[in-house]
């Protein structure tokens, strides 16, 4: 039985990579009968080390080690090239080149929206990253994305929406450019200038998703405490009971804010009330519609965002299909058959229409599997042709003799000089958010669930014996602030240290209340529901330390409620992924006969924290790091990378410690220099761990003339990290 499973899979994979084969040599007869009604050559086919260097960095985003290209280069298969591409596209590192790309695109921030959406974008991150993981087809994806709701503990898509909190109609201009290549934002305050689409269309799409509310502070149930509130402060003997109870929502708030994302039917899109065109009147109610293709049209009170979804993701919509082709064309070969890739208009012509029909094609067939058909373009002979270097200047045509000459992304080029330090650059990671982010979702979670528990009068109850602690602490906090205020002033830093602790502490033993009258009950009431049995008593409270009071809230334990505990396997998976680095490191002690193994050991353990790749940082980086100084994007903006050069990269290369860092002992570099005996060897060895080439007669001239001005071979590694070489995809 096992033999016969393992010759299906063999010939399943004969199959697939044939299937594979043929769509990559019908792209080359497209391209082929292009260039022959352009009177044009194909470019001469790339050398096998022009080719790895470039295989590596499009399809995981780093160069190759020299024992990877040594590898390649070395193996006398006829379909090395093709096993490549398939080891690289199964490997983590195209994951984490590809979270790059999907990053730009969706503006995936670590910390989104000012630190509003903290809840929400770390889990958003990781299920981005797990999606690419399990190569989701892009429709799926998408489709995930525009209609997800709840609560970010249940569902982390929510994430796309919260990326524009607050900001519906942005959040629609946006998902327009990124699915459908189309800039309509214009059209939000009139009819577009350059393009067909209305004002009135604008409205209409957004109206899909508008009623979608990203702006959700409170609870369940706090519109109902709260309009029982404005009865109550109606009556005189309620004034002291609700004078401070608008704080009490507040805080209450702070336990699910900016966490839910929650369709409500009655937010309904009006038109802007300055809205001039004759055929509707300011602030109408709008109904959704579509703007292209297939006409769907929906109730305002509609389930919208499904018929949304469903329509943009379909195979039959007319741009969705082509703008994915075209982003994939261009990440591999440098230019779109259409460019602009977010400007296409009805009267938009790809250079090469039949191509750019049969890449749609080649998607539908594939049925979204990104790559699937990014594997049957790096096939492709094209690709594997010399780069052309010819510069390509806006609105010129290209017609693809090989692939463009680039220059590095800023994450290549960080995630190149990371290759360098590190012997293994691709370490064993554990995924999915750490232990510390999966405490807070639990904690928020549990007290979310509980507090849905609770109706508007027991919510009310609560907060107005809550709200008499606010008023018990209001005069002795009113001093503590005037004198806080006066300290600044006085720029009394020690006093401003030592009010601040105490307005904290003052503020922890008013926020107590809250715990006791409200938050324990619910928490109580969801212990019960579920375990069918009576709730313990809640676990008393510990007045925090200095240093806690100093962090941004705490976290209580309240009660154990069954089934609200981190998940146990996290912390596990993440000692076994320590294991796999140790593990790791021995084996390279062995491979590369390393003898002084203690502090090699304290040097890769030093590499894992210190030089993690690019996807493994906060996104974007923090300023002044060395990816922001490449030109990584903000991701505030859609795709705003810069692969231009500049002077800060400039100095960054000759002047930053990160020139010391690649020569320092244990690092891949050094390490290979080690094994060289003799100065040519060492020439040899920095070439080929640099570029993967040895280096040509007139560079081994060049050099020795160099030598005899007194420059050693870290002199050559300064100069070759500098050129134009190494920064560039050739």
């Amino acid at each position: 039985m096992k033999a016969f499973t393992r010759t299906l899979f063999i010939t399943l994979a004969f199959a697939l990579a044939a299937k594979a084969n043929e769509a990559s040599q019908q792209i080359d007869a497209l391209l082929a009968k292009d260039w022959q009604q352009h009177k044009l050559t194909a470019n001469p086919p790339a050398s096998d080390e022009t080719l790895v260097r470039r295989l590596y960095l499009d399809i995981i985003g780093r160069i190759p080690t020299l024992q990877e290209a040594q590898s390649f280069l070395a193996s006398t298969d006829i379909d090395k090239r093709a096993r490549l591409i398939d080891q690289l596209l199964a490997s983590e590192g195209y994951n984490q080149r590809m979270f790059h790309f999907w990053a730009d695109l969706l503006r995936v921030q670590t910390r989104s929206n000012g630190g509003q959406g903290d809840m929400t974008s770390k889990p958003y991150l990781e299920h981005v990253k797990r999606r690419i993981r399990e190569n989701m087809p892009y429709d799926a994806f998408v489709h995930e994305l525009l209609t997800a709701q709840g609560k970010v503990w249940d569902n982390p898509a929510i994430g796309y929406y919260m990326r524009d909190i607050g900001m519906p109609l942005d959040n629609l201009a946006n998902t327009t450019r990124v699915f459908l290549g189309t800039r309509i934002e214009c059209a939000q305050c009139h009819n577009h200038p350059f393009d067909k689409w209305t004002q009135m269309q604008f409205y209409q799409m957004a109206a899909f998703t508008y009623p979608l509310e990203t702006n959700f502070t409170g609870i369940a149930q706090q519109k109902g405490a709260i309009d029982l509130m404005v009865q109550a402060r109606k009556k005189p003997e309620m004034e002291a009971a609700t004078r401070n109870m608008g704080r009490v929502f507040e805080n209450l708030g702070d336990f699910v804010r900016y966490s839910k994302v929650q369709a409500l039917p009655a937010r309904q899109l009006k038109l802007p009330h300055d809205y001039q065109y004759p055929d509707a009147k300011p602030k109408d109610v709008i109904s959704p519609l579509t703007m292209l293709g297939k006409s769907v049209k929906c109730e305002p009170t509609g389930e919208t965002t499904q018929a949304f979804a469903d329509w943009l993701t379909s195979p039959e919509n007319p741009r969705f299909t082509t703008v994915i082709a075209n982003r994939l064309w261009k990440q591999v070969f440098g230019a779109g058959l259409i460019e602009p890739v977010d400007e296409i208009m009805d009267s938009t012509v790809a250079s090469n229409p039949a191509l750019m029909k049969h890449l749609e094609q080649l998607m539908r067939e594939n049925r979204y599997d990104l790559k699937a058909c990014l594997r049957v373009l790096y096939n492709t002979q094209a690709y594997q042709n010399d780069a052309t270097r010819a510069e390509l200047y806006a609105g010129e045509v290209c017609h693809f003799t090989g692939p463009l000459l680039r220059r590095m992304t800023a994450e290549q080029i960080y995630d190149s000089f990371v290759t360098l330090i590190q012997p293994t650059p691709d370490l064993p990671r554990r995924h999915g958010i750490d232990s510390e982010m999966a405490q807070k979702i639990v904690y928020r979670g549990k007290l979310s669930d509980a507090l849905d528990l609770l109706t508007s009068q027991e919510i009310f109850d609560g907060a107005a014996r809550a709200s008499e602690g606010y008023e018990r602490i209001a005069k002795r906090s009113k001093v503590l602030r005037d004198q806080y205020t006066a300290a600044q002033k006085a720029k009394d830093k020690p006093l401003i240290e030592k009010l601040n602790l105490e307005i904290r502490s003052l503020e922890f033993v008013a926020r107590t209340g809250i715990h006791d009258y409200v938050v324990v009950p619910a928490v109580a009431r969801l212990y019960t529901n579920k375990t069918g049995k009576p709730a313990p008593p809640p676990i008393p409270v510990k007045q925090p330390t200095l240093e806690e009071l100093k962090k941004a809230g705490q976290n209580r334990a309240y009660i154990n409620v069954p089934g609200y505990d981190i998940d146990q396997a996290i912390p596990r998976e993440e000692k076994t992924a320590e294991q796999a680095r140790e593990d790791l490191y021995r084996e390279e002690i062995k491979r590369f006969a390393i003898t002084d193994t203690d502090p090699y050991l304290k040097a890769r353990r030093a590499h894992a924290k210190d030089w993690p790749r690019a996807a493994d940082l906060e996104s974007p980086a923090p300023r002044g790091h060395y990816l922001r100084e490449f030109g990584q994007s903000d991701r505030d903006i859609i795709e705003n990378a810069s692969t231009d050069a500049s002077m800060p990269q400039a100095l960054v290369l000759m002047n930053s410690e990160l020139f010391q860092s690649i020569l320092k002992p244990h690092t891949q570099l050094k390490i290979n220099l080690s094994t060289a005996k003799y100065p040519d060897e060492q020439l040899t060895t920095v070439y080929q761990t640099l570029l993967s080439r040895a280096p040509t007669a007139a560079e081994k001239a060049a050099w020795t003339q160099a030598e005899q001005t007194g420059l050693n071979i870290e002199d050559l590694v300064f100069a070759l990290i500098n050129t134009q070489q190494f920064i560039f995809i050739r």
